[in-house]
């Protein structure tokens, strides 16, 4: 058995044999001398003259004259490949054209110029051709097989030393990828990244390694791959390049070899090799504009896999498809979209004809959509491409007309101008019967319901045999029926935090019949590579306990109030008492300057998320007068919401006036700001890298719980991990909210289209419309009769549906009241799952879609008054005491695992419950109620935890659905005696106790817990006996 084949040489050997067998020269080993490799030039001279002698021997004749004698002709072509060098060493930019100038790319994809003194200028092409996207391009298709794509092992790099570089790959002579390698047995793909840094430092003498002039620099291991496009010692950065291993990072293994194999044997091999160079590697220049502070972009694996798994399988099902693409936060979804909308736009089938007419890219976001479009103008492109929906020019821009009507074009445009261009290409009789490809951002928000719709109306290719002689209804179902197969266009989201609907909307069905992502980049691979923080390691959470009390002043009998509804007041009163909000905001500022101020050399960032307008506003108030109050002059809040509100001296403030500024997303990556404190907005799509903590004093809960806090998981050089101080939620929902995000997940089985046919005979049966009434509303709005048409039609379903609930107002009919309820919210129920089912189910039926047109309108127009609260009992409500304690401080809760559960599609016929009856008290109880909620630290502990304890208890009991039943059902006397009534007892019992330490000794006591079956028995009965439920009514 020998030793060597455990070796960094036969690791070597192997990799360059196989790339061998996949497109690439691998002559004499790849001895570097019989290459003739040039490390002062950093070329193959042989290679770069044999392809500008073939392909342009006009050209090459002007700079290397046939006339010249050795001696001659040896110095004109030193000199003419030392003009290469400094091409390629040069910045690359874009021309007015839309080529690339200068520069690796600049050289490869557009040419150069070689002038000379006393000789006309040599004018060279493309230093590589590309294989045509056109088959029948011979002369473009021959030329691509005439590059030389060459292998060489152990390469020089530096004259002044023996150093040499595993393996360099070539094209027509230019180095486009060096390989350091190290087998696992010996070391690790760490030894070949710390050998990047220490040994392969850029230098006067080793042009190889200066910035540009390779594409990319892999690290290589067995196991593990790396790469980065820009060497710069200890500087420089690694990212990792490897497929992911069922979620998380690194590489499955291999049946045939090295885990890594996938890197010579798949992207490095010629077709795949040559597709990077042509349609993804680029040059992105630095923010501030220095020549060396941009970098050459090679893709990210995923990023590569998930367009080419796209275009593929177009490839092979052909158009009409619809893929849902799951990455992360930090995944570079800008750059996946604009590479994946330039692949379709160029994509042609096996006619030579292109595959789509015109991709419509819609953001959710007009930061996204300048970002994106930024990303686009990098990628190798002609002039006017691209374009763009401003939010200026919309519809009303002649482009964007003529580049509809042309095709060939990548259309961009965000949520807000999306309706301007559906509007021009409903208005534009020869975009029918195109081919479309719409690449949607953030899917949940903008793709999933009217608005996929709508576009799906527009685009689609609507097939009826006689278009002359049809009939309104039968012109409607064809519509519906090429909405639902859709097979003109190719709807590619997305997302990073995708819906059920989503998933079942743009997923792929599998072999067992769930609906998954096609292409997926895991929360956990991201996190565990280093592209996103996990924001959920270091989470502190404070307890805010409340004392309030009534001091109605003269009052004989205190005031009966709806004591749900009073709970609720009373809680947002004291939420927003400027005591309670003064002591969160000292926790806040203290905490900023103690933990945050200091991190990233000053320049770090926090938020305070608020659950309103007026919350955000006294928080504002709060914290500027703590400040000043306390000195600090180095800290300066910001605060941001939509619109207006009326501050408390009664005047009306803004956002900008109360910042003294226009912009605060500008104004925030100023010196003087540090925290900005929003309502509702800079949640979700804002990036600053520098926001390190971030303070949470409102209810969150599914994606708006994963967006919100996802702000913190930018990376920034010197953050680490982020800081969560949070006043309302528990660190276990913030976790199960995560964990259905952190790793893939699937919606199981499929919704029942039939729901929406449920729906529809409990509108129909209703007694709210007629069927002529449905006809003649749908009938004005289709054929654009306008909005008092549709008025005049509309009028007397909503008279007999606002005159019956006035009259079960007045005769306190609730039966009725429940009816109408019943029927207001399935007309809600209908609209939503006509918008969804429709884009997947072929129904054939237009009266299903003119009832949709109703239900539409209806849910809009039927308004219920609701119940008139008495909210006066306020005056008299005080608070009385204030306490903030910490609960948990600096924990980490960051996850393992995602979720296992499906995700579930929602169900649209589930029937209207009723309305329930408000239980009215007095005020005393409902300050008793609150006090338990929120004791305050003052009050008699035994007292408090025990009033604290029954009020949990009964709250967890009272929604346990079977004790309800059983409690309907039953005596007291048979509830005492069920053995299901004790469990169920017991399992609040340990819930609560989960909550209250203090009473959790008692749960050994066999009597107590005897006790408490009785009480609740009796309560919990008498509670439904008085709603008239009981067996006992």
């Amino acid at each position: 058995m020998s030793h060597d084949q455990l070796l960094e040489y036969e690791f070597e050997s192997t990799i360059c044999s196989e790339l061998g067998e996949r497109g690439w020269l691998y002559q004499d080993e790849g001895d570097t001398r019989a290459a003739g490799w040039d490390l002062r030039l950093a070329l193959v001279p042989g290679d770069v003259l044999h392809w500008l002698s073939t392909q342009y021997p006009d050209e090459y004749d002007k700079a290397i004259p046939a006339d010249l004698t050795d001696g001659q002709r040896d110095k004109a072509e030193r000199d003419l490949l030392a003009h290469l060098t400094k091409e390629l060493s040069k910045a690359t930019r874009i021309d007015t054209a839309g080529k690339p100038v200068g520069g690796l790319l600049g050289v490869l994809r557009t040419g150069f110029t070689y002038a000379q003194v006393g000789r006309p200028a040599a004018k060279f092409g493309p230093m590589m051709e590309f294989p045509p996207a056109n088959p029948e391009l011979i002369e473009v298709a021959e030329a691509s097989d005439a590059v030389r794509l060459r292998v060489m092992r152990q390469v020089r790099f530096d004259a002044t030393t023996n150093e040499s570089i595993d393996v360099v790959l070539c094209a027509n002579g230019i180095p486009v990828v060096t390989m350091e390698l190290k087998t696992d047995n010996t070391q690790s793909v760490h030894h070949a990244i710390r050998q990047y840094k220490d040994d392969r430092k850029p230098g006067a003498n080793r042009p190889l390694l200066a910035p540009g002039r390779a594409l990319v620099h892999f690290a290589v291991s067995n196991d593990l791959v790396f790469m980065t496009t820009k060497l710069a010692g200890e500087n420089t950065v690694f990212l990792p390049f490897n497929q992911g291993n069922n979620g998380h990072e690194g590489n499955p293994p291999s049946a045939s070899g090295s885990a890594t194999n996938y890197l010579w044997r798949d992207i490095l091999a010629r077709p795949t090799f040559m597709r990077v160079l042509k349609d993804y590697a680029l040059y992105e220049p630095g923010r501030r504009g220095k020549k060396d502070d941009g970098r050459l972009v090679f893709p990210r694996f995923h990023q590569l896999r998930a367009v080419e798994r796209i275009i593929g399988d177009i490839e092979a099902t052909g158009p009409g498809g619809r893929y849902l693409v799951w990455h992360s936060a930090g995944s570079g979804k800008t750059k996946t979209i604009a590479w994946l909308s330039h692949r379709l736009i160029r994509h042609v089938d096996s006619q030579a004809n292109s595959t789509f007419d015109s991709v419509i890219v819609v953001t959710d976001r007009t930061v996204l959509d300048e970002n994106i479009r930024g990303d686009m103008g990098l990628v190798h492109s002609s002039n006017g491409l691209v374009v763009a929906v401003g939010e200026k020019s919309g519809a009303k821009s002649p482009q964007l007309k003529k580049a509809l009507i042309e095709g060939d074009h990548i259309i961009t445009c965000t949520l807000q101008t999306f309706p301007e261009v559906m509007k021009l290409i409903e208005d534009t009789s020869e975009l029918r019967g195109r081919n479309w490809a719409v690449v949607a951002d953030e899917a949940h928000s903008s793709q999933s319901g009217s608005s996929a719709r709508g576009l799906k109306a527009l685009l689609a290719d609507i097939d009826v045999e006689d278009p002359e002689n049809v009939s309104a209804d039968e012109l409607l179902a064809a519509k519906d029926s090429a909405i639902a197969a859709s097979s003109n266009i190719t709807f590619i989201a997305l997302t990073a935090t995708p819906k059920a609907k989503t998933l079942r909307l743009f997923g792929t069905q599998d072999e067992d019949g769930n609906w998954r992502a096609f292409d997926t980049y895991t929360m956990a691979q991201a996190i565990e590579e280093g592209f996103i923080l996990d924001v959920l390691t270091n989470y502190s959470t404070y307890d805010m306990f409340l004392r309030v009390k009534n001091e109605l002043d003269n009052s004989e009998e205190e005031p009966l109030v709806d004591t749900g509804h009073a709970v609720t007041a009373i809680v947002q009163f004291a939420r927003l008492h400027p005591t309670a909000i003064a002591q969160k905001v000292r926790v806040v500022v203290e905490h900023f300057q103690r933990n945050v101020k200091p991190l990233l050399t000053g320049n770090a960032r926090a938020m305070v998320v608020t659950s309103s307008r007026l919350e955000a506003y006294r928080w504002f108030e709060a914290m500027n007068s703590y400040i000043d109050t306390q000195g600090y002059t180095d800290i300066r809040p910001l605060v941001a919401f939509s619109g207006s509100l009326e501050s408390d001296d009664g005047e009306t403030v803004t956002e900008a006036s109360l910042n003294g500024r226009g912009d605060t997303a500008r104004a925030f990556r100023e010196e003087a700001y540090k925290v900005l404190i929003v309502a509702n907005k800079f949640q979700t799509g804002f990036d600053e890298p520098r926001l390190v903590a971030m303070y949470v004093d409102k209810k969150l809960s599914g994606i708006a719980a994963v967006q919100t806090l996802s702000r913190l998981n930018r990376t920034y050089p010197g953050k680490t991990a982020p800081m969560v101080v949070d006043f309302q939620n528990t660190p276990a929902s913030i976790e199960d909210d995560f964990k259905m995000y952190y790793s893939d997940a699937h919606v199981a089985g499929e919704v029942d289209p039939n729901s929406l046919i449920t729906i529809a005979e409990r509108l129909d049966t209703a007694g709210i419309y007629t069927m002529v009434e449905m006809e003649a509303v749908a009938d004005a709005y289709l054929s654009d009769a306008g909005g008092e048409a549709i008025a005049r039609a509309l009028g007397p379903i909503k008279e007999r549906w606002q005159a019956a609930w006035k009259r079960a107002r007045l005769s306190k009919d609730s039966e009725l009241k429940d009816s109408l309820r019943s029927f207001r919210a399935d007309t809600i129920s209908y609209r939503n799952a006509w918008q969804f089912l429709s884009q997947i189910v072929d129904y054939q039926d237009p009266d299903l879609h003119k009832r949709a047109i109703v239900a539409t309108l209806l849910s809009r127009n039927l308004h219920m008054d609701g119940n008139q609260y008495d909210d006066s009992y306020l005056e008299g409500v005080q608070l009385s005491g204030v306490q903030l304690v910490p609960s948990a401080i600096n924990e980490d809760h960051s996850l393992s695992e995602g979720s296992v559960e499906p995700m579930v599609l929602p169900g649209f016929d589930g029937e209207f419950r009723g309305g329930q009856t408000p239980t009215k008290g007095p005020l005393a109880e409902v300050i008793d109620r609150v006090n338990d909620m929120f004791r305050a630290r003052n009050v008699d502990v035994t007292e408090g935890s025990v009033a604290g304890f029954i009020t949990t208890f009964w709250g967890f009991l009272d929604e346990n659905e079977a004790a309800q039943a059983m409690a309907k059902k039953n005596s007291p006397s048979q509830l005492k005696a069920s053995a299901d009534f004790k469990n169920a007892v017991g399992v609040a019992m340990v819930r609560t106790c989960q909550e209250n330490q203090e009473i959790q000794s008692y749960m050994t006591d066999q009597s107590f817990l005897q006790n408490i079956v009785e009480i609740t028995a009796d309560a919990l009965q008498a509670h439904y006996s008085r709603s008239g439920e009981s067996a006992e009514a």
